[in-house]
């Protein structure tokens, strides 16, 4: 009876002990859990290494040069009239038709008036031929001095009226006056014309003139006698010289600023009246200025920014404000100065739960 009851007391002793062992193992793993369980979350939180590249914000070189779009106008144009009455003999009036400068436009029938010049010419041969004769008698004391002259006046009259003669018959061809293109015909071979009758026009384009309307931002860097290019839309391979004539100080409707450029068709007429041309001011001017590649730039809400680096420290986005493009590079006028580092790439990767391990800074 005695070793039965021992032998259940060890039975209990020995389950408990098992029971024990067990909350223990299950209270040890439990902790073990616990502990990778932090491990794991430490290392998550752990901040995520990443490289990135950079470049120092340097001054470049840019031009100053800017164009503008104008329209070409001749200088001047001349109006021609017919200077006689009568039926035209002859036209070369031709709309686009270049012409030079004492080139014949138009012949009107001169026969009554080679007639005319023909009798003035016999009248003053004769009026010369009594003066002459009168000359001499006078010497001989054969004629009186009155005779001698009214003999002269004579012939002073018929020579002013050979000369009024000669000029009418010149009168019946139309000459042009200067280089230029015929822009306006209006009369024809064949039909009759009076003194002042319009007949057409010729614009003169050996030189002409360009007019642009300029920012007022930019005008200011503009004078008098500034060289300038211009370039026909049309032709792009030619390129003329001009020069500014005129900077008109009184703003448009769209508060820009006319300014007016003439220059010499040297090549022909390469520029002709209506034609566009694009103009450019300040060539081969150079300033340096701030500048980061366009692979820098990030945004703060609408506005431009950068990531600015220090040392290890994390990259700090700061707001900069651009201006011209230049290539790959946008112009900063303000956030950067030269010497500081900006992030080129690696800026998806910057965040509290990253750390920037190493930049490499591109030259």
């Amino acid at each position: 009876m005695f070793r039965e009851t021992i032998k259940k007391h060890y039975k209990k002793l020995l389950l408990l002990s098992v029971f024990v062992a067990a909350i223990l193992a299950v209270i040890f793993q439990l902790r073990k859990n616990q502990a990778d369980i932090k491990t794991e979350i430490r290392e998550e939180l752990k901040p995520v290494g990443y490289n990135a590249e950079a470049i120092l914000v340097k001054e470049i070189p840019i031009s100053k040069a800017f164009t503008y779009r104008g329209t070409v106008e001749p200088i001047k144009t001349v109006i021609l009239s017919a200077e006689s009455d009568g039926k035209i003999t002859y036209s070369g009036l031709e709309n686009g038709k270049s012409v030079n400068k004492g080139a014949t436009l138009l012949k009107v029938d001169r026969t009554i008036r080679s007639s005319s010049y023909r009798l003035s010419q016999d009248a003053y041969t004769k009026a010369q031929s009594d003066y002459l004769k009168l000359s001499e008698l006078f010497k001989s004391g054969n004629a009186s001095g009155m005779e001698v002259e009214n003999a002269k006046l004579a012939m002073q009259n018929a020579a002013s009226q050979l000369a009024v003669s000669r000029k009418q018959v010149g009168q019946t061809t139309v000459l042009s006056p200067v280089n230029g293109i015929i822009v306006d015909r209006k009369v024809n071979q064949g039909e009759f014309v009076s003194t002042g009758t319009q007949i057409g026009s010729v614009a003169c384009l050996d030189s002409v003139r360009i007019t642009v309307f300029v920012k007022q931002e930019q005008v200011g860097q503009l004078k008098r006698g500034d060289a300038v290019s211009i370039q026909s839309v049309s032709s792009p391979n030619i390129i003329i010289k001009g020069r500014i004539y005129a900077v008109i100080p009184v703003a448009s409707a769209a508060s820009t600023y006319p300014v007016e450029i003439r220059c010499t068709n040297t090549k022909g007429f390469a520029l002709m009246g209506g034609m566009s041309v694009d103009v450019q001011f300040n060539q081969g001017t150079i300033a340096k200025v701030l500048a980061v590649p366009r692979t820098s730039i990030t945004k703060i809400d609408t506005n431009n920014a950068v990531y600015v680096v220090r040392g290890n420290n994390s990259p700090v986005l700061r707001p900069i404000i651009t201006g011209k493009p230049v290539g790959t590079y946008l112009t900063v006028s303000k956030g950067l100065k030269a010497g500081d580092t900006v992030l080129t790439k690696g800026q998806l990767n910057v965040g509290a739960d990253k750390k920037l391990q190493q930049v490499h800074i591109i030259n």
